[in-house]
C-alpha cells in the first residue's frame, strides 16, 4: 500500500495575489458614491450630484435656522472634512476655518457638529461592490449680510 501526499499544490503564495489585487484596484477613488435614500435610483453623476445637492441643502437649511452676530464684517469659507463610515454613519472629522472666525464665532463648531448629527441615514460609498470610508470635504461660505 503507498500513500502520496503532496503540499506544493496547496502551498501559493497569497500575499502575490494580493498585491496583484492591490496594484489592479484603485483604491483612492470610489466606483457608487455615497447617497440618501431618494438618490438611490440614479446612477453614475446623476447620483453623485443628487449626494452633493443634499447635504448641501440639509446644511443650508439647518444654517439658515440659527442666528448669528458678529460686530465685524465676514466673508470667509470654512471647510467641513466629513467622514462617512462603512455603515454610512457621518461625523465631523475636521472645521477648518481661520482663528479669526473661530473668535468671532464661537458657536458655530457646535452648531455644525449638531447639524451633521441630524444628517439623515446614507448608504456608503462602495469599491468593487465593497462598502468603504470616505471623506468629503464640504466648503461653507459665512458671510455677514450688509
Amino acid at each position: 500500500m503507498s500513500c502520496l501526499v503532496s503540499c506544493n499544490y496547496f502551498t501559493g503564495d497569497t500575499k502575490s495575489n494580493e498585491t496583484d489585487l492591490d496594484t489592479v484596484v484603485d483604491f483612492t477613488t470610489v466606483n457608487v458614491s455615497p447617497s440618501f435614500k431618494e438618490c438611490e435610483q440614479l446612477i453614475d453623476e446623476d447620483k453623485t450630484n443628487c449626494f452633493r445637492t443634499t447635504i448641501r441643502k440639509h446644511f443650508t437649511d439647518r444654517l439658515a435656522q440659527n442666528t448669528f452676530s458678529s460686530q465685524e464684517d465676514i466673508s470667509e469659507t470654512v471647510v467641513l472634512v466629513l467622514r462617512i463610515d462603512k455603515k454610512g454613519k457621518v461625523t465631523l472629522k475636521e472645521i477648518q476655518s481661520s482663528e479669526e472666525i473661530r473668535t468671532i464665532l464661537p458657536e458655530l463648531t457646535s452648531v455644525l457638529n449638531r447639524i451633521v448629527r441630524e444628517i439623515p441615514d446614507l448608504s456608503p460609498a462602495t469599491k468593487i461592490g465593497i462598502p468603504v470610508t470616505t471623506e468629503y470635504q464640504l466648503p461653507i461660505k459665512i458671510q455677514t449680510k450688509e
